[in-house]
């Protein structure tokens, strides 16, 4: 009985807190070229993915030129289960690396933060399931603003 509970109670929380995967207009453009143009009031995604324990996973976000920052949100809802983030900059050197403790010092299932000034580019972030047991849904945005 406590299994159902945690995956309505689970569920219930993606259906409130996470918004539609598709709702608004192209929700790729984050994965356009470098000469293509992004559409206007259209620069990021947010996406719903699932890891196990030792498995990474791969996102990337095209930022155009002139953007004052990048916005980046991981959020994975269960405390006990632990991912990490690495972000990577366009010039292929590593920006940053987090564990869910680093930002905000709370063990929340969150990582957010922010890029002033980012390069243009394209930035990739790799979420590794670092303490997982099952699979873990997790949420992934990377807006350019």
């Amino acid at each position: 009985m406590m299994t159902y509970n945690r995956i309505f109670a689970l569920v219930l929380a993606l259906v409130l807190i996470v918004p539609p995967v598709f709702a608004g207009g192209n929700e790729c453009a984050v994965n356009i070229a470098p000469e293509e143009d992004i559409p206007e009031n259209d620069v990021g995604i947010r996406a719903l993915y699932s890891i196990h324990q030792g498995e990474t996973n791969y996102h990337s976000a095209y930022v155009p030129s002139g953007s004052s920052t990048l916005f980046v949100d991981l959020d994975w809802f269960i405390p006990q289960q632990s991912l990490t983030l690495k972000i990577i900059s366009p010039s292929g050197s590593t920006y940053a690396y987090y564990h869910d403790t680093d930002l905000d010092g709370d063990k929340d299932a969150q990582i957010r933060t922010w890029i002033p000034s980012p390069k243009a580019g394209t930035w990739q972030f790799q979420v590794y399931g670092e303490i997982v047991r099952g699979t873990q849904d997790y949420s992934f945005e990377a807006t350019a603003g």
